[in-house]
């Protein structure tokens, strides 16, 4: 509720009622100057302070004319006051979120750190961000370690090793593990395991980009494309026997070499690189193409690759074909060479100066365009009757040979020259950027690297204490289970209550206690809550405290019930846990009515371990002597004692366990909550009212703004 002139003046008034005389300079008069108005903070009429801004608290200060000092004094007691409230206020909220969100986690069981560290984000500063953070770094590195470990590269079962190869390849963690997790398979062939795969690959990209950035990133290659271009050539020395793992600075010019020939076949036919890549890597299938290139050179072998690929692109119907013609060396022997040879005559002599490195695969293609340029003309009058079996690859031969294409504007386009200053920077501003976050998830690495045994036995501290919890949980009693349930709920509902109504609670009962408090209604629905929020959370800490003996009684019971109902459980156990239920019962009637309810309690829960300590004879047995014991459960029964004994009367055991004042108590408890959940209900549905109020007040407003014909623009 907005605070006017009228309310400020006012609470000058209050402030100079409040300190009075007391004008001394002194430690004494200062602390009763700031003692008045903590007192004047806590009443009804001094409430309002609370809710003034600095500039407000100095307009009242001035408004009760205080003596020169004093005034300053006065704005910096209520300032400090109004800070010490929000934080207050802060705190309560974060700590309660804090407690019902770490329950939650351990409810849901997510199994991930951060359900658990996310919780304090946000809350306690500096500390509460640096936790949430330390399990979101964790949980990211577990998971990347388990989608690495799926492939077969799990780094020495160590997330500081897969870190580390990360760093060697200059590469930010997510680009490094994408890297490694789709090329796996490659990376095993290549090194003998996935993990040696890695971290081989890891150098060697490092390696290569220094080299290759500068020469490939101008033609509008990525680092991910420069580091896949690299990983298919490896693949393919592999295949044909052309691989050193040694001869690095040999892998990192044959990786250009091959990057820059994809590039310049791409412009000159138009098909994109990745598709002439993925046509090289479809040529594996041909056993026969893949065979006459092993031992072949490395110049050799690319030409091949990337020569076949393209005529796949471009003709797919002449692959088959041309693969076979360029295994057996020029000379058609497979029912597809054959074709294609009598489609295109000219393919022999072509295929022969490639594979001899007469011409360049960039000539070989023009060359074939030009022949297939003349078999068109050659055979047009016989392809279109149908009848010749060998020119059904007709279609496909004038798709290749009706192309342009222009070698030397290819040639002259690629030019390093050609780029210019802008092109050159910003094309390699993404490997310096990622060379950067490398260098930076480094220092992650070292914090792990370096904390690693504290946080691996935190966590298995965490792990052994969870799981001992979670069969605890799983072994107690069910009215035990049930109790502890029902105090969680209660205490939940608690904190609940003291984070979010409690605020609502005081700014509502101000609010309307100024504007409407002559309304008997209102009075009635408030009048019972007095005490501002100082009562209303002494009720709340009544409340979980209560809970929470009853909690903590209940686990007392059930714990020392099941010692003393051990089936090998000595005397002195039986007795110790006889005590201990006496005790734990004394605790729970204590929480309802001190006293009486102390005394009954102990009596019920002494009953209680007593009736689990002797066991009952109405299947017989011997009974050890000076020692009380039941009879008589389910019907008469003979009891032949060896020395002399006591009997107690059945009518002295209703008097010792008579229960009703602790359940008439009981009663009145819950009649007493029930009221104060009708009193919370329609607190609640006042703060509604005001708040529809207000929406309605809003929505006036706005239909009126938008009817005015003098506005403009929308509304707010």
């Amino acid at each position: 509720m907005a605070i006017d002139d009228a309310d400020i003046r006012a609470l000058g008034e209050e402030i100079k009622k409040a300190i009075g005389g007391t004008t001394g300079d002194d430690p004494a008069s200062r602390r009763k100057r700031r003692q008045a108005i903590e007192e004047l903070v806590e009443d009804e009429k001094g409430i309002k302070l609370t809710k003034l801004s600095n500039a407000q608290i100095k307009v009242a200060v001035k408004n009760a004319k205080l003596k020169d000092g004093i005034d300053k004094e006065t704005i910096a007691t209520l300032q400090n006051l109004n800070n010490r409230l929000d934080e207050l206020g802060s705190t309560i909220r974060e700590s309660s979120s804090t407690v019902v969100g770490f329950g939650k986690a351990l409810y849901r069981g997510e199994g991930t750190i951060s359900s658990y560290t996310d919780v304090v984000a946000g809350k306690f500063g500096l500390v509460g961000d640096a936790i949430a953070g330390t399990g979101r770094l964790l949980d990211t590195n577990i998971e990347m370690f388990r989608q690495l470990a799926q492939t077969g590269a799990n780094f020495g079962q160590s997330i500081i090793q897969m870190r580390t190869a990360a760093a060697g390849s200059a590469l930010p963690l997510d680009d490094f593990a994408r890297l490694v997790g789709s090329n796996s398979e490659a990376l095993a062939a290549l090194r003998g395991s996935a993990t040696q795969g890695a971290e081989f690959i890891a150098g060697l990209s490092n390696a290569l980009r220094t080299d290759a950035v500068p020469q490939l990133a101008t033609l509008g290659f990525t680092v991910d494309e420069i580091n896949e271009t690299m990983l298919m050539n490896l693949e393919r020395q592999r295949r044909t026997g052309m691989f050193d793992a040694n001869a690095t600075q040999f892998n990192i010019d044959s990786a250009i070499r091959f990057g820059k020939q994809l590039d310049r076949l791409a412009k000159l036919t138009g098909v994109q690189r990745d598709q002439l890549q993925k046509e090289i890597e479809a040529a594996q299938s041909n056993e026969r193409f893949q065979a006459f290139l092993q031992g072949t050179t490395e110049e050799t072998r690319q030409r091949l690759d990337t020569f076949a690929g393209t005529i796949s692109t471009l003709a797919p119907g002449l692959a088959e074909g041309m693969q076979d013609l360029i295994a057996n060396a020029g000379v058609p022997v497979t029912d597809s060479a054959l074709a294609l040879v009598q489609n295109i005559p000219e393919a022999r002599k072509v295929v022969q100066d490639l594979i001899n490195g007469s011409i360049t695969t960039e000539q070989a293609l023009i060359q074939m365009r030009d022949a297939s340029s003349k078999s068109v003309d050659r055979f047009k009058s016989a392809t279109v009757t149908g009848q010749v079996e060998f020119l059904r690859l007709q279609g496909d031969v004038i798709n290749l040979g009706k192309r342009l294409m222009d070698v030397n504007a290819v040639l002259a386009e690629t030019a390093p020259e050609m780029a210019d200053n802008i092109t050159t920077g910003l094309t390699q501003f993404e490997d310096a950027s990622k060379r950067m976050g490398s260098a930076t998830q480094s220092l992650e690495t070292a914090f792990l690297a370096f904390t690693g045994n504290l946080l691996g036995d935190a966590t298995s501290a965490v792990n052994t204490g969870l799981t001992g919890l979670s069969k605890a949980i799983l072994g107690l009693p069910g009215f035990i289970a049930a109790g502890l349930y029902g105090t969680g709920k209660l205490l939940q509902g608690g904190l609940a209550l003291l984070k979010d109504t409690g605020p609502t609670y005081l700014a509502v009962r101000t609010g309307v206690a100024h504007g409407m408090g002559k309304s008997a209604g209102l009075r009635a629905m408030f009048g019972g809550m007095k005490g501002g929020i100082g009562g209303f959370a002494k009720s709340g800490g009544k409340m979980l405290g209560r809970a929470g003996g009853v909690g903590l009684g209940l686990m007392g019971a059930g714990y020392f019930g099941g010692m003393a109902g051990k089936k090998d459980a000595t005397g002195g156990e039986k007795a110790m846990g006889v005590l201990g239920s006496a005790a734990s019962g004394a605790m729970i009637g204590s929480m309802f009515l001190p006293g009486w309810g102390t005394a009954i309690g102990g009596a019920l829960g002494a009953a209680y371990g007593g009736y689990k300590a002797l066991t009952g004879k109405q299947f017989g047995g011997t009974m050890g002597g000076g020692v009380p014991h039941l009879v008589g459960e389910t019907g008469p029964e003979i009891v032949t004692t060896k020395t002399a004994s006591s009997v107690t009367a059945d009518m002295k055991l209703e008097k010792m366990f008579n229960t009703e004042a602790l359940e008439v108590k009981m009663a009145s408890m819950v009649t007493e909550l029930n009221s104060a959940n009708k009193t919370l209900t329609n607190m609640v549905n006042g703060v509604n009212t005001l708040v529809a109020i207000e929406n309605r007040s809003m929505k006036a407003v706005e239909s009126t703004a938008r009817k005015d014909r003098n506005q403009v623009g929308f509304v707010s």
